[in-house]
């Protein structure tokens, strides 16, 4: 009984690396639900992460009506990024004020081309949504 559990076990296993060297190698299309094709890779902002929070950082203003009124929050805003890294059609999903999603709006459109994702080793547009926080300034 051992040696069986043991062979279906050996077995699974090869099966399982089988499928993996076809997805590394490109040999298989992935592929979601709804004729999307998975990303293997995401979009990178240039310089990664840290480049991308400095860079809302450096290049955010906080509106005056909206320091004036005390409001903050989360801005959500969804691009694509292209086969070339550019950013297509941002949009504000989830907004708090005009003001706000109008400077989330703002700074995204000033973003330079992103790396962008691949899917079996070529470049894909990506849907990506990006949050952007405004955090109420002490006074």
């Amino acid at each position: 009984m051992k040696k069986i559990i043991l062979t279906v076990f050996l077995a699974s296993l090869v099966g399982a690396a089988s499928a993996q060297e076809k997805q590394e190698t490109g040999k298989e299309k992935v592929k979601a639900g709804f004729g999307l094709t998975v990303v293997q890779v995401q979009p990178e902002f240039p310089g990664g992460a840290d480049s991308l929070q400095s860079f809302l950082n450096r290049n955010l203003n906080y509106p005056e009506k909206a320091k004036v009124d005390h409001v903050g929050g989360r801005v959500y805003v969804s691009f694509r990024i292209d086969e070339k890294g550019k950013i297509i059609d941002p949009t504000v999903i989830s907004g708090i004020t005009d003001e706000l999603d109008a400077e989330a709006l703002r700074v995204v459109k000033l973003m330079p081309e992103w790396k962008p994702g691949t899917a079996s080793g070529q470049p894909v547009k990506v849907q990506y949504i990006l949050p952007i926080d405004f955090v109420i300034p002490k006074k």
